[in-house]
């Protein structure tokens, strides 16, 4: 029990905090010029995930690639750190609970404390999407057909492209500036619509599809060919429910710590008390 009790204390140490964060600071203007200068090798993360990648393009250019792991280690440990030491002020503040003379008080003063445990949360996402994501890449998706990834069949039923038409930028005459994809969604049981376009995914239990490209991208290739059809990722995200809420605890927690500060300004009427009462008073919290 001792042994653990000194564990506790130095994983909660906030030099030990610093220590981390000035770690990853150094690690991270490292990693900058190895992602800018080799962004071939960090790309297919987004494809393949952590683990695949690590196993390939990550072990077989570690000098590269080192910087990231490091990074993946400091994260795991800054996250211990700011477990212990949230949990030892939010241990602290109920054992002081006596001291409040108003329980919403009270209650409001635990909003950092949901804040710091959102954040862990949507680590605890990111780190169960890198382990257990699946990729499905180069799926072509043709209005009106349909394709079956796992057990969840995706239908493009309306495809609109933008076109540019305007004078200004001659170069960009009859190019596509903007995509849309209507999907529909079915697994057998449970049937939704979604809208594809870049920057924004569609979602459907736990998969999410990304739109990779389209055809055709000028007027005059559609006119010749016509043949329309967009190039999609299906990627299974089991972390996506840690994410969202983790977000919602973090909301929660910025709305009590934003009540407890307007609490705290409220006058107080000390008028007809007496000195040394107001001096007891203000000792308390």
């Amino acid at each position: 029990m001792k042994h653990f009790t000194r564990i506790w204390h130095l994983a909660g140490n906030i030099y030990l905090t610093m220590g981390i964060i000035g770690c990853m600071v150094a690690d991270l203007v490292w990693g900058y010029g190895k992602l800018k200068s080799h962004m071939d090798v960090f790309t297919p993360i987004n494809d393949r995930g952590f683990l695949a990648w690590a196993a390939t393009w990550g072990s077989e250019s570690l000098s590269i690639t080192l910087w990231l792991f490091i990074l993946v280690g400091l994260m795991a440990l800054l996250s211990v750190n700011t477990f212990v030491c949230t949990t030892d002020r939010v241990i602290t503040l109920i054992r002081f609970r006596h001291r409040f003379k108003s329980a919403w008080r009270f209650f409001l003063k635990f909003g950092p404390h949901v804040m710091h445990y959102a954040m862990l949360i949507m680590f605890l996402g990111y780190l169960v999407s890198y382990l257990y994501s699946g990729t499905h890449l180069g799926k072509v998706l043709l209005p009106g057909k349909t394709i079956t990834v796992d057990r969840v069949s995706i239908t493009l039923k309306k495809l609109d492209i933008d076109y540019y038409e305007g004078d200004r930028m001659p170069h960009f005459q009859k190019r596509a500036i903007a995509v849309s994809a209507a999907l529909e969604f079915s697994d057998g049981e449970t049937h939704k619509s979604g809208v594809l376009s870049y920057n924004r995914p569609a979602l459907f239990r736990g998969y999410s599809v990304h739109l990779r490209g389209f055809k055709p991208r000028s007027k005059s290739s559609g006119m010749s060919t016509g043949r329309r059809y967009i190039t999609i990722t299906v990627k299974k995200d089991p972390g996506m429910k840690f994410y969202f809420a983790g977000m919602g605890f973090f909301v929660l927690g910025l709305f009590m710590y934003t009540g407890e500060k307007i609490y705290s300004k409220k006058p107080a009427k000390y008028a007809s008390e007496t000195p040394g009462s107001f001096k007891r008073r203000t000792r308390e919290v």
